[in-house]
């Protein structure tokens, strides 16, 4: 007799999305309607009018421009409570709208579903080694934090489970800024197209 799978049911990606928009909007400069609005003005600017499937308002003068906000607004709320659907269309604009660090975490956490670690393409631009830095470091502390609780009273058992998910998340999330934080190094290494300094008798050099 063929044995049957047991299905094994995960969080759906549209909740995973509200989870992180929700957490965007309480603990950023974010309101519910300023992010509505951001998420029609990205989704706007990334998609041509032919392939939009949303059709979010805009305006021409200063009442029109207010109502179409509302508007906006509205329709983003409806997508939030489950009356409609996120579309797969919009969903690029609206994780491109949350602010650092909530649109990074959400974008990591939909690569990990498909088993990716997440990491960024690395910037090459001077400043960009000490934000990428900062960014490890700052994993590293929620990792080291999360381990730290589990292993707190020396014991590791069912309690623990909510700081071992933590842990392993904020791990996957550590690992994925170290992989940047190599990609970027390997660039700069291959940016540097000067070749080695030859010393020649008399000390001096070509």
């Amino acid at each position: 007799m063929k044995q049957q799978i047991q299905p094994t049911f995960r969080e759906p990606r549209a909740a995973v999305i509200f989870r992180h928009t929700t957490a965007c909007i309480r603990n950023s400069h974010h309101t519910d309607a300023s992010f509505a609005q951001a998420v029609a003005e990205t989704y706007m600017g990334i998609v041509a009018p032919a392939e939009r499937v949303v059709d979010f308002h805009t305006g021409t003068d200063t009442d029109a421009i207010e109502k179409a906000q509302r508007a906006n607004a509205q329709l983003i709320a409806r997508f939030r409570n489950g009356t409609v659907k996120l579309p797969v269309d919009l969903e690029e604009a609206w994780v491109s709208a949350m602010p650092s660090p909530w649109g990074e975490e959400c974008a990591r956490e939909l690569a990990q579903r498909y088993g990716f670690m997440g990491a960024r393409l690395p910037e090459l631009q001077p400043h960009s080694g000490m934000l990428n830095a900062s960014r490890m470091s700052i994993e590293f502390g929620k990792t080291i934090g999360a381990l730290a609780q589990v292993m707190a009273d020396g014991i590791v058992d069912g309690r623990d489970v909510p700081a071992l998910r933590r842990a392993q998340r904020d791990g996957m999330d550590l690992q994925a800024e170290v992989a940047t934080i190599l990609a970027s190094i390997e660039g700069h290494l291959q940016s540097q197209t000067v070749g080695p300094t030859l010393v020649v008798a008399g000390g001096s050099s070509s």
